[in-house]
């Protein structure tokens, strides 16, 4: 098998110049290509028996040419040679990866140049005088056979397929030892018929029948070496198609693994997930009631105040400010807790605290003063009910005011008080503002949605 046609790739006029005057001298044609571009054209109309390919070039660079040609089944077994600066063993390594047999540097020893193209088979052994072959050379033997084999499975990390060259070289040694067997064949039968005329012409007599085992022990030969040249082929065949099953088995397992780790990442991910939504609503809850606790904690209402006045403005103000920043949306509703006060009528009528020195039994009432009125806006200050008409100041969260009475009767009020002093102090501090924090119901579904 003789290469011997190559194709230069480089945009550099010189370099090409210089590497066909080199490949000339080992009776290489050479063809020019200037870019990765035109090197695709030229081999989608000709082929060529090896490619020496320059990295840097104008638009597709020496890499990605590399890559088309061995992604093209029509140039895929053509080997490549990088032919450029570009060194390391890093840029070796992608070359060989994307295909490429090697790299060659642009100053390239001649002796080099010619080790790669006889490694290649392009090029033999040069010598100073060459016999012609015998024209009844004998049959090549198994030995030399088997090294044909060896050298072209060599050349299989350069592009070549092993099984088509072992196809081709069975092709090859089937028809010169056809050939073979033909021309002993007729060499031996012109024999024997000339022996037998001669005979025949001698005495007149009818020539007898000879058995002629030279030509069946070169049948018989030929026929050994076929059946060995056929079974080595059929074990080539089924060794490639156990390899073939063996890879795709491995395959299939390592697929069966990765597929089994995925399906145990997206279980653990899942209840990483729920555990996450667990934990967030948790403390979602435990911040709505600690805001609740902290608020109603220091909503006292001084007696005589109403109970939604100026500092209730202002502290309402920074509950829905410090609401929105948590993104809460819902309703806030503030509950004005009207306690029970020990309390004497004035000489003009008006209710005030009883002195601290009188029963609670003599108190003329056992109540609030605002507790009769009839709505909640008589509970306000001007400048809560200003913040109540404001909707920029509610940061889009709903708000709403109620009242609730709290009678003698409360837990906090144990009836064994017996003067007013004692009684009022713990009226006061039932006196106060009561935050409940109120979620929609469309953000509650959402989160549950999520678990």
């Amino acid at each position: 098998m003789a290469f011997k046609r190559a194709l230069v790739v480089d945009d550099s006029r010189t370099a090409r110049q210089s590497l066909a005057k080199l490949l000339a001298q080992h009776d290489l044609e050479v063809a020019f290509a200037e870019t990765g571009e035109e090197a695709l054209t030229f081999l989608h109309h000709e082929l060529v028996d090896v490619i020496f390919m320059d990295h840097t070039m104008p638009g597709m660079d020496g890499l990605e040419a590399v890559s088309a040609i061995k992604g093209n089944p029509r140039t895929a077994t053509i080997p490549v040679m990088m032919y450029t600066t570009k060194e390391g063993e890093v840029y070796v390594s992608q070359a060989r990866a994307l295909g490429a047999v090697g790299v060659l540097p642009k100053q390239v020893q001649p002796g080099v140049l010619f080790d790669m193209l006889k490694k290649l088979g392009l090029v033999g052994e040069r010598r100073s005088s060459e016999a012609p072959p015998p024209t009844d050379a004998p049959r090549r033997r198994l030995t030399d056979l088997v090294d044909d084999v060896d050298r072209e499975y060599e050349q299989r990390a350069m592009g070549a397929s092993v099984q088509t060259v072992v196809t081709r070289i069975l092709n090859e040694q089937h028809v010169k030892l056809r050939a073979d067997i033909l021309s002993s064949q007729r060499r031996f039968a012109r024999e024997v018929a000339s022996e037998i005329l001669d005979q025949h012409s001698a005495d007149g007599s009818t020539p007898p029948v000879r058995r002629f085992p030279g030509l069946w022990g070169v049948v018989s030969a030929s026929l050994a070496v076929g059946l060995l040249l056929m079974g080595a082929f059929t074990w080539h065949l089924m060794a490639g198609r156990d390899a073939a099953r063996l890879e795709i088995a491995q395959l299939t397992n390592a697929t069966r693994s990765e597929l089994d780790a995925l399906y145990r990442r997206s279980d653990g991910l899942a209840t990483s997930l729920r555990t996450q939504h667990d934990e967030t609503l948790a403390r979602l809850q435990l911040a709505i009631e600690t805001v609740e606790w902290t608020l109603n904690q220091s909503a006292l209402v001084a007696f005589g105040e109403p109970p939604f006045d100026d500092t209730a403005a202002d502290r309402t103000v920074e509950l829905l400010s410090r609401l929105a920043a948590l993104d809460f949306h819902g309703r806030v509703v503030l509950t004005a807790e009207l306690a029970p006060f020990c309390l004497d009528r004035d000489g003009s009528g008006l209710l005030e605290l009883a002195p601290a020195d009188v029963p609670v039994d003599e108190c003329d009432l056992i109540g609030h003063p605002l507790q009769n009125e009839g709505s909640v806006a008589a509970l306000q200050s001007a400048g809560f009910a200003s913040i109540m008409d404001d909707p920029a100041s509610h940061s889009g969260i709903s708000v709403e005011l109620a009242a609730r009475q709290v009678y003698e009767s409360d837990p906090a009020l144990p009836s064994n008080l017996e003067d007013a002093g004692a009684w009022n102090q713990l009226a006061a501090g039932l006196n106060r503002i009561q935050v409940t924090l109120i979620p929609d119901a469309a953000a509650k579904g959402e989160i549950a949605g999520n678990g």
